[in-house]
């Protein structure tokens, strides 16, 4: 009895928090806040597809959250059964493969990263109220994010009035085209998906997976020029070795401004010049350049325009030689 009393309370305060949080969300910022609490506090399913150019993904994703814990489970509806699960801090997958698992507390895959973003330390975007609109059959407040600058992306969102969960979010290009959608058909908020927790809680999840990159803060380059906002957030050396070729070393590194992220790698020449190569898929800009013999390839959620500009202007030091 005094077990179900105390998660009767602890589902009420989570309740009463979001709650509460939301009766000051009158301004842009406010709205983000409490969305990303609502995601994290409330028991909730979601039926949602993502969009991607041509490709489509429908998913189901459920939440709970017991004794200040997360749990979830996001299925893949079409085609082979693919499932990642959440659990104390580690995010596992199965599917048609080996289930693995990887140290993380949010499952990243198919949910847009505005859910995990800190909006009061977001530097490089204006914050935009647009109005209401109905959507998935309820009321939403959509706010635009919109880059100070043209080297990102911007973002226009819809978070449910009532209990704040995001029902859309569109990554659009400098043009307004959709790079990538995501959008709520069905959203339930119901305590009782708080059951969820006792199946998850008994599964075997496979092993961790250990990132065996070696950080080296102090790597011998680096980049002249960065977007406003973007701060690295690792970086190191990897031994390919057994995978791609025989002792091959690449070193990275990581950048993220809390939205967009990229990749800055630098690799021994093959052969092969490359003379500013680009490529995009959707969100993702891959661009290479030759500098000697060496070859620094970005990949990242950000414009060809801001990967050609801090490939072109990565501090030499160690790279010997001008671009081919």
């Amino acid at each position: 009895m005094m077990k179900i009393y105390k998660v009767v309370t602890l589902l009420l305060s989570f309740g009463l928090s979001v709650m509460g949080f939301a009766e000051v969300a009158k301004t842009p910022v406010a709205y983000l806040n409490a969305m990303t609490i609502a995601h994290k506090m409330l028991n909730y399913e979601l039926f949602y597809f993502v969009q991607q150019g041509e490709q489509v993904d429908s998913l189901r994703y459920r939440h709970a959250n017991y004794l200040g814990k997360e749990y979830a489970q996001l299925l893949q509806l079409d085609k082979a059964r693919e499932e990642i699960i959440l659990r104390d801090d580690r995010v596992s997958y199965f599917g048609e493969f080996q289930p693995f698992s990887l140290a993380s507390d949010h499952i990243l895959d198919n949910l847009p990263v505005l859910l995990y973003t800190d909006f009061d330390q977001l530097d490089g975007y204006n914050f935009i109220d647009v109005g209401r609109e109905r959507i998935a059959n309820r009321l939403a407040r959509v706010i635009r994010i919109v880059p100070k600058d043209d080297f990102r992306y911007q973002h226009e969102v819809w978070i449910d009035e009532e209990n704040y969960l995001l029902l859309r979010a569109d990554l659009l290009d400098r043009d307004g085209n959709i790079l990538e959608q995501f959008k709520v058909l069905k959203p339930t908020v119901d305590d009782q998906f708080i059951y969820i927790v006792e199946p998850i809680s008994s599964l075997i999840l496979p092993s961790v997976i250990v990132d065996e990159q070696k950080n080296s803060p102090l790597l011998s380059w680096d980049p002249k020029w960065i977007p406003r906002g973007f701060k690295k957030i690792k970086s190191g050396t990897q031994n390919l070795s057994g995978v791609l070729m025989e002792n091959e070393q690449i070193e990275s590194q990581l950048y993220s401004d809390g939205l967009a992220s990229f990749t800055i790698y630098l690799v021994q020449n093959k052969g092969v010049i490359f003379n500013e190569q680009f490529w995009r898929q959707g969100k993702l800009s891959i661009y290479s350049q030759t500098f000697g013999d060496k070859d620094v390839v970005i990949v990242g959620e950000i414009p060809l325009v801001s990967a050609r500009h801090i490939v072109q202007d990565i501090q030499q030091n160690q790279l010997i030689g001008e671009p081919k």
